[in-house]
């Protein structure tokens, strides 16, 4: 009786190690893989009309050439493609506002967005432009496939 009570105690020991150790591990794709921009994201989408693969973003990054359209539900058009300059639309799901540029680390034309903005990027001639985005934080680059 002893023994088991001691095997059971060591074998929950063992789970809630795992699990906190876990805990500081970011998912895979914490985003999720639903149409939605999750919330505290700026999202482009490879289509207009937030349609096809989207990328989500949490920070600024001062160059998407390292980030790929692998948000949103697998297989769809746009799905793996490079962001920088495949984006044609995007939503500000934050609170506050986001600039996108045309050009790396934050520089060239750039165009404000506020929180909660949903717009198809032609209509700022946009389109298949962006190259950078600033959120918060410096503007550095960074891998945000995890976001």
């Amino acid at each position: 009786m002893k023994l088991a009570s001691k095997i059971a105690s060591a074998g929950a020991l063992l789970g809630l190690a795992a699990t906190s150790l876990l805990a500081g591990v970011p998912a895979a794709n914490a985003s999720g893989t639903g149409k939605a921009c999750p919330a505290n994201r700026v999202c482009l989408y490879f289509n207009s009309n937030f349609e096809g693969a989207r990328a989500d973003f949490a920070y600024s990054d001062a160059g998407l050439s390292n980030e790929l359209f692998t948000d949103g539900p697998a297989g769809v058009n746009g799905w793996g493609v490079q962001v920088n300059n495949n984006a044609a639309s995007l939503i500000n799901n934050t609170p506050g506002g986001a600039n996108i540029y045309d050009g790396p680390n934050c520089t060239g034309e750039a165009w404000a967005t506020y929180g909660g903005e949903r717009v198809n990027l032609a209509s700022m001639g946009m389109k298949n432009r962006v190259t950078s985005i600033y959120i918060e934080g410096a503007c550095i680059n960074r891998d945000q496939s995890w976001a």
